[in-house]
């Protein structure tokens, strides 16, 4: 009998790292996000709580709550995460991102298409895929988020949606499954935003 593999499903490499703003910006959230004694006492502890959490990365001014699985994320700078977040896979979050309590990263545990296979114990073989999420998105509370997917830079994700798929740039998107129910700007007004954020007008990918 050939001996019983278990579900110790492998990652994918998550080497990439967090989608970054201008520096410029930088230098005002460290102003105008927390007070300075704060930000002193965070710097601080900043290196404990990256052990502490086991985190692959984690950028100036990441703010942080108790109780999250978490581990292996990578997080930009000024991004943040309240408490119980979940992510069950890689995850890589960029610059200024806020993600609320409880939100989940989720996968696709078991196979269900083999009749002669019970899905209990009918486990994916091929790595977990990374779960993108780029910088200045704001996640609500109790986010459910299928890993894999790529939230676009600027988006606002309701509370208590499901993504599902990609979301594209500076959308607004809610509900189970979650659909983009309204852009945020005007194509003139994102070029703006990405004129302030990052010194150049970005398109798909960039």
């Amino acid at each position: 009998m050939d001996k019983p593999t278990f579900n110790k499903r492998p990652w994918a490499d998550a080497g990439m790292h967090p989608m970054r703003v201008r520096d410029e910006v930088i230098v005002l959230c460290r102003d105008r996000v927390e007070p300075s004694w704060k930000r002193k006492l965070r710097a601080l502890l900043h290196s404990h709580m990256v052990r502490k959490l086991k985190l692959a990365e984690a950028g100036e001014g990441f703010q942080w709550a108790p109780n999250e699985a978490i581990v292996g994320a990578r997080f930009g700078r000024y991004a943040s995460i309240g408490h119980s977040g979940c992510f069950h896979g890689p995850v890589v979050v960029g610059d200024l991102t806020m993600i609320s309590t409880e939100v989940q990263v989720i996968g696709n545990d078991h196979l269900i298409g083999d009749a002669e296979v019970p899905m209990r114990y009918n486990f994916p073989s091929t790595p977990r895929p990374v779960t993108v999420i780029e910088s200045d998105v704001w996640i609500g509370s109790r986010v459910t988020i299928m890993e894999g997917v790529r939230i676009g830079r600027g988006s606002v994700i309701g509370s208590n949606a499901m993504v599902t798929r990609d979301i594209p740039p500076y959308s607004v998107a809610m509900g189970i499954p979650a659909r983009v129910v309204r852009p945020r700007f005007t194509q003139e007004e994102q070029d703006r935003a990405d004129l302030f954020l990052y010194g150049k007008v970005l398109r798909a990918r960039d």
